[in-house]
C-alpha cells in the first residue's frame, strides 16, 4: 500500500464552491479512481496548507498512473478553479507510532 497526500489552500471567497465541488465531484471521482480516502484535514489556524487530503492505493504503479491519467488532469483543472498551491506526493505509510 501507498498513500497519496494532497495538499492546498482554497482561494480567498470561492470556500462555498469549492465544498460543494470537493463534496459532489472531487471526493467520488477520487474514489471512482482507485483512491481510498481516510483522512481530509482542515487547518483553521496556523500555518502550513489549509487542506490536507489522503488516500491509500494497492502500489506505487497504480498512485503514478492515476496522478498521471487523463481523468486526474481533468479532475485537476476543476480543481484549480477553486484551490491554489497544490502539492501532490506518493510516500510510503509506515508502521503505527511506538513509544
Amino acid at each position: 500500500m501507498v498513500k497519496v497526500i494532497m495538499t492546498w489552500d482554497i482561494q480567498d471567497g470561492k470556500e462555498q464552491d469549492y465544498i460543494e465541488f470537493a463534496v459532489g465531484e472531487l471526493s467520488p471521482t477520487l474514489g471512482a479512481l482507485g483512491l481510498q480516502i481516510n483522512d481530509v484535514w482542515y487547518t483553521v489556524i496556523g500555518g502550513g496548507p489549509e487542506m490536507v487530503v489522503s488516500g491509500l492505493m494497492p502500489n506505487r504503479a497504480d498512485a503514478l498512473g492515476l496522478l498521471q491519467s487523463r481523468d486526474w488532469s481533468q479532475l485537476q483543472k476543476r480543481l484549480d478553479q477553486y484551490v491554489e498551491n497544490v502539492n501532490v506526493k506518493v510516500v510510503e505509510p509506515h508502521g503505527p507510532f511506538q513509544m
